[in-house]
């Protein structure tokens, strides 16, 4: 009986293998679809205007900048102790 049974279990994950393998891989992107999928990828000048914002790396340096410009200081910073680079990384 456990022949049977495991002979049984044996077709089955063969038979589900060959499905598998049967089916037919869908066609590749012609560079023209790609192009068009990356259209909407692609961030619009809105989107992208806080690249105009004039960052600073030097905290004195921006604070010198708010005073002269009478304007707030943005601190932007981040973590993780997996960075060599990372100066705040007591924060």
């Amino acid at each position: 009986m456990t022949v049977t049974v495991e002979l049984r279990t044996c077709a089955w994950m063969a038979l589900a293998g060959l499905a598998a393998f049967a089916q037919v891989p869908a066609p590749r992107p012609t560079l023209q679809q790609l192009e068009q999928r990356a259209a909407g990828l692609v961030p619009s000048k809105e989107q992208l205007r806080y690249q105009e914002i004039p960052w600073v790396h030097d905290l004195a340096e921006a604070q010198a900048v708010a005073r002269a410009e009478r304007r707030p200081i943005f601190l932007w910073g981040y973590g993780g102790r997996a960075r060599p680079d990372n100066g705040l990384e007591g924060c």
